[in-house]
């Protein structure tokens, strides 16, 4: 959404995913951090809203927006990553 890619995992993290167009999905150190690439609080509806916005400011090109719309109903993952972050949060 934003354009912002992170390139390389660094030392000592464990890899939590990656994509054909970013490696690097999201990482983990225990106690430490848990971060994701993509945007887990994101709806259907912000991210359809998101991405029409971002087309009319030509941030987006009219077949990166048509692509992201005509997914935007997909099933994701976002009740695991919730979950991940609660385990995150919670644990001792």
């Amino acid at each position: 959404m934003h354009k912002d890619i992170v390139f390389e995992y660094p030392e000592g993290v464990e890899k939590l995913g990656a994509s054909p167009r970013c490696l690097v999905q999201g990482m983990y150190k225990k106690d430490k951090f848990i971060s994701v690439q993509g945007h887990p609080e994101f709806n259907e509806g912000i991210m359809i809203d998101l991405v029409k916005t971002r087309n009319k400011q030509g941030i987006f090109e009219d077949e990166q927006a048509r692509d992201a719309l005509s997914r935007s109903g997909e099933q994701h993952d976002g009740v695991i990553i919730a979950k991940a972050f609660l385990r995150f949060l919670l644990e001792d």
